[in-house]
């Protein structure tokens, strides 16, 4: 083992976030030789060999069994991810900088304190979990190498410790979309995953409303595939609303997932990012939108260069319009489209996006 990756986070495998934490972690074993993904299971650690595929359960925590690991074995890197800071994940973070091993601290989602206090249903945790992270904050800096972020508000400055990446996926487990001719003569939208409220479906429920579930002639759906509080909202609102065309899925595996795509247009990224004061779109379902072959509609700036295959949409709160959506898609160039999957599998791959990060940090 040469590498830690290191979540304090519980999650199910069939969770978005699990899956790229997964991705991320096979990735760095690739490039530095192995490495082991500790992530919380009860009072315990999950620990996964990415290389072996192979899984146990320590009795231990997270951040104990990391320490332990990190005393008994030579190891290149730990990768921690955004965690509410201890004392303990400091005393981690020095022991791993004394022994001469590199130090990576990840932010997914940077700045995201706006982002956290807005999300919260709960606003008094959330404000008491800004407090520590800014608490801890010097010491964080100070211990790590380099802290790797994905950047949300092109505004803000960085640290010097700081290094951008973006949001990558998986990119062996995800099918191209072949089928770019509509059979049916319907417009199909979705989204996929966990919701919150700066994605902004409220709008597009909406905007569905404003033009009866029709454009051109022709009957529009929106597919919502996952399950959040967010979800359940938009269930209320579409029965709200009257809306016929809007289909809630529930969780898909990714085999069931590749079958689907097949009927979707375009896919729905972030259409209210002022919400989470953002104005660029960091989310992994445009990621996965790009790598299917999928048009992407979003508020904000997109991390894929080609504009051609990307529908902005005014990040406001008035209802999305869904005829001009559904024009910009119709003047998208098939061309482009069948080859946008290539490209960007190519550029959102996780075994590149890795290692191209750990040889910028100078770790490969």
């Amino acid at each position: 083992m040469e590498a830690l990756f290191i979540t304090n986070l519980e999650l199910n495998e069939n969770e978005g976030i699990y899956k790229k934490i997964y991705a991320e972690a096979t990735a760095i074993g690739k490039a530095v030789g192995s490495c082991n993904l500790l992530m919380k299971c009860g009072s315990g650690t999950k620990v996964v060999d990415t290389l072996s595929e192979k899984t146990s359960i320590e009795e231990l925590n997270v951040l104990t069994l990391a320490q332990k690991y990190v005393e008994e074995n030579s190891l290149k890197l730990i990768y921690i991810r955004l965690m509410v800071p201890n004392f303990s994940l400091i005393a981690l973070m020095k022991t791993a900088q004394q022994r001469g091993i590199k130090v990576l601290y990840e932010i997914p989602t940077y700045p995201y304190y706006g982002e956290q206090f807005r999300a919260s249903r709960k606003k008094y945790r959330a404000v008491a979990k800004i407090a520590v992270d800014a608490m801890f904050s010097p010491l964080i800096k100070k211990y790590a190498d380099h802290i790797v972020i994905i950047r949300s508000n092109s505004k803000i400055r960085l640290h010097h410790k700081m290094v951008e990446i973006n949001n990558g996926v998986n990119t062996e487990k995800i099918k191209s979309k072949e089928n770019y001719d509509s059979k049916d003569g319907v417009f199909r939208m979705v989204t996929v995953g966990t919701l919150f409220p700066y994605h902004g479906y409220d709008r597009v429920l909406a905007g569905l409303k404003d033009c009866k579930e029709e454009v051109d002639g022709h009957p529009v759906e929106f597919h919502i595939v996952g399950a959040s509080q967010t979800i359940d909202e938009l269930k209320a609102q579409a029965q709200k609303l009257g809306l016929k065309r809007v289909i809630f899925h529930g969780m898909k595996k990714t085999d069931e997932l590749n079958e689907m795509y097949e009927e979707f247009d375009v896919g729905l990224g972030c259409l209210a990012l002022h919400r989470r004061n953002a104005d660029i779109d960091t989310t992994l379902k445009i990621i996965e939108y790009y790598c299917r072959g999928v048009p992407v509609v979003t508020s904000g700036k997109s991390p894929y260069k080609d504009p051609a295959v990307t529908i902005c949409v005014p990040d406001g709160e008035d209802p999305v319009d869904i005829n001009r959506l559904y024009c910009k898609w119709k003047n998208i160039d098939e061309k482009k489209l069948r080859k946008l999957s290539e490209q960007a599998k190519k550029e959102f791959s996780w075994n590149f996006i890795m290692k191209q990060l750990l040889m910028a940090c100078g770790i490969v």
